[in-house]
């Protein structure tokens, strides 16, 4: 009968190897929620920072008062919009 090779790793060894599984798995999560699910978006909520929806948000204003929450915008959406653009809503944040 052909003996076979016994292969011994040590303990210490596979503690080592699942401690650093776990890292990689919690850096590859972390990764994907910010590059890959936030990337776009500027909130849960899913508006996306595009050249088009701040478009809308600016024709959306009252320019008699650029900080009144315009129609079609909840108070929390337009003071999410202007904290994303403090350069011209300085007056209003």
């Amino acid at each position: 009968m052909a003996k076979g090779i016994t292969l011994v790793i040590p303990q210490r060894t596979i503690v080592y190897a699942g401690v650093a599984l776990v890292v990689v798995v919690i850096l590859i999560l972390n990764v994907y929620a910010f590059f890959i699910s936030g990337k776009g978006s500027s909130s849960a909520k899913g508006i996306e920072k595009t050249a088009e929806n701040f478009a809308s948000a600016k024709a959306a204003e009252n320019p008699s008062d650029i900080c009144a929450t315009p129609p079609g915008y909840t108070d929390e959406q337009w003071r999410e919009h202007m904290g994303h653009h403090p350069d011209l809503y300085k007056e209003c944040l």
